[in-house]
């Protein structure tokens, strides 16, 4: 079977639908990207894109009308025949040995490329297939690789637009030269913007500095405040794979489905200091966001922070003190850990201009990164994983690593996260089954930021090993 590279639904409708009865039984099936969520309780309905269709089989439906209404998300037109596919069919109408591909709709075999299986979790009154996932609130959100997803009428729902190739959005490569020039000076944190801009945070004696460097070359820095130390960095990207990339009108990128509010490429950084680090106190630590736009303020502190401390993952009290796990959801909500106390975790919604403090995690967060648009992979002290809903404000506890982690890396193409750990190990993770494997081995401590072109940057903490310790790279997968 041929499968271009990037699919989209066949002869499928639009608008979104309500289910009103039913749920799908399991699907077994070998296996790619579903992500299933004990917390899938709630009440509620999943949405999707489809206009219409109820179908209970495979197989042909022929009217005589052709292909006049052949408009439900899981039918095709064949050989102007209105043909109803796998997709969200329960049990799996597909011979033994072969799974449902929710991509083509059609039965492949385990492990042929470009194909997506899996089974139907439960979510509100109908199922989540592969591509998407429940919310928690009975609504099905897509996931990686997939950037929206379909229902039939009995809330059976499953992920379409899926990418098997990787999109290249950004024009201009980052450079390691440049990379590894000023712009990296006593670097502590990094992370890639959409179009592939790249930014930092210091942690240094005096002074640190938020630093950007452009596709192009163009370097920027903001000095922090007082003599406060910086700990993260994150920036505002999207979470699923872009089906066709443009520029906004600021000349940021802008992908399929748009964050709430928009703001792809936001950039927050938090305010750290040690108990014994002697930096000012007035005014706090916590953390800020970048606002080019405001000379005289330019790092506006959004969430003040009062001193915690870790004895991970670096091993160094200034590099394990105050607020750690910062990053966003799509929706432009900020989240960070430890600002009032280890394991809390606080959120500031940009849009709603509202700030809130979420049920705790048992012990001080170290990392954290975005897996959907309700979902955080969040890493405390001691290696624990938890997927953390943020609309149901649950944890569960999805793995138990080898060591501290002390960065977490979603790659918005695969759905897959990539942790560095204090034992210098980078794990290639599931964040729905906790499933690792060994991806690389770091040089020396530091973290690691996925660049949007499909490289993985191991980033030094350059307080702890010194400027001879370069940034460098590796490839990411581009097909699945």
């Amino acid at each position: 079977m041929l499968l271009v590279a990037l699919l989209l639904p066949a002869c499928g409708g639009g608008g979104e639908q309500r289910p009103d009865t039913g749920t799908a039984s399991g699907v077994s099936a070998t296996a790619t990207t579903n992500g299933s969520d004990p917390t899938t309780g709630g009440t509620g309905s999943g949405t999707g894109t489809s206009t219409a269709a109820s179908s209970t089989g495979a197989g042909s439906s022929s009217t005589g009308l052709g292909c006049t209404f052949c408009d439900g998300p899981n039918e095709k037109c064949v050989d102007d025949e209105c043909v109803t596919t796998c997709q969200g069919i329960a049990p799996d109408p597909c011979p033994a040995g072969e799974a449902c591909d929710v991509i083509s709709g059609e039965c492949v075999a385990p492990g042929s490329p470009c194909t997506l299986t899996g089974s139907y979790e439960p979510c509100g009154q109908g199922a989540c297939g592969p591509g998407s996932v429940c919310d928690g609130a009975g609504q099905c959100i897509p996931i990686a690789p997939c950037a929206e997803v379909a229902c039939l009428d009995d809330g059976t729902c499953w992920g379409t637009a899926c990418s098997c190739q990787r999109v290249h959005g950004c024009t201009t490569l980052p450079d390691e030269g440049l990379l590894n020039g000023p712009f990296s000076d006593d670097i502590f944190d990094l992370e890639f913007a959409d179009d592939c801009t790249a930014w930092m945070v210091t942690l240094r004696s005096g002074t640190d500095y938020v630093r950007r460097l452009a596709p192009d070359g163009t370097l920027t820095e903001w000095p922090g405040v007082a003599n406060l130390n910086m700990g993260e960095v994150a920036v505002l990207r999207a979470l699923t794979p872009p089906v066709g990339i443009s520029l906004d009108p600021t000349g940021r990128v802008t992908s399929r489905p748009a964050p709430r509010g928009g703001g792809l490429g936001e950039v927050a950084i938090t305010y750290t200091c040690c108990a014994t680090c002697g930096c000012q106190a007035d005014p706090p630590q916590g953390m800020a966001r970048l606002d080019e736009a405001n000379p005289n303020d330019p790092l506006v502190l959004l969430i003040p922070a009062v001193v915690t401390q870790g004895s991970g993952p670096f091993g160094s009290a200034p590099a394990d003190a105050g607020p750690m796990g910062l990053t966003w959801g799509e929706d432009r909500v900020l989240y960070v850990g430890n600002s009032t106390a280890n394991g809390n975790l606080d959120t500031a919604d940009l849009d709603a201009m509202t700030q809130s403090a979420l049920a705790p995690l048992p012990d001080r967060i170290t990392a954290a990164a975005p897996i959907s648009g309700a979902h955080l992979l969040v890493a405390t002290l001691g290696g624990k994983l938890y997927r953390y809903n943020v609309l149901t404000q649950t944890p569960v506890e999805v793995a138990q690593l080898p060591a501290d982690v002390t960065s977490l890396a979603f790659d918005s193409f695969s759905g897959r996260v990539y942790a560095s750990l204090s034992d210098l190990d980078v794990l290639e993770l599931d964040p729905w089954t906790g499933a690792s494997s060994t991806f690389e081995t770091m040089p020396a401590i530091g973290r690691v930021a996925v660049a949007p072109h499909g490289r993985l940057f191991y980033v030094p903490a350059r307080y702890l090993v010194g400027p001879g310790v370069p940034i460098s790279s590796w490839d990411l997968p581009d097909t699945f």
